[in-house]
């Protein structure tokens, strides 16, 4: 299955070892799942981890994160940029432009912007796992 992972799932699966966000990540590291990033998710989780932790370990999470998704170049994404430009907040446009050309059936994420845009493919980490079958925890992330 393909999906789009919004940088806060990223973060908090990164974070907190015993949550929603962490069960996706160690599906996507092991394979069963071929997820997509844009560079804006990229760079929001280089950013967090060089104000949190170290540029060193900014490096080391960013270098896995290219490993581990296809990074969708904003050029090749442009079009569809455009075409939902004004329906969704600027900050979360690369994102559901990446997840439209790409054709990803879900969006996960933990933004309520999704929803409130009325973006079909938008999905918690928790209702993900969920749809999917598998254990899960009784919070969101």
């Amino acid at each position: 299955m393909k999906v789009f992972v919004d940088s806060s799932v990223i973060i908090y699966g990164l974070e907190q070892e015993k949550s929603n966000s962490a069960i996706i990540l160690d599906l996507i590291f092991d394979g069963e799942i071929k997820a997509y990033v844009s560079e804006k998710v990229v760079d929001e989780i280089r950013r967090y981890f060089k104000h949190r932790r170290s540029r060193e370990y900014a490096f080391f999470v960013t270098t896995t994160i290219r490993n581990n998704f296809e990074v969708m170049p904003r050029e090749e994404i442009e079009d569809e940029i455009h075409k939902w430009r004004g329906r969704i907040k600027e900050k979360d446009l690369e994102h559901l432009a990446t997840s439209k050309y790409k054709r990803l059936k879900y969006l996960i994420a933990y933004d309520r912007d999704f929803a409130d845009a009325g973006v079909e493919e938008y999905i918690t980490p928790k209702e993900y796992l969920m749809r999917l079958g598998l254990m899960h925890y009784d919070v969101g992330y």
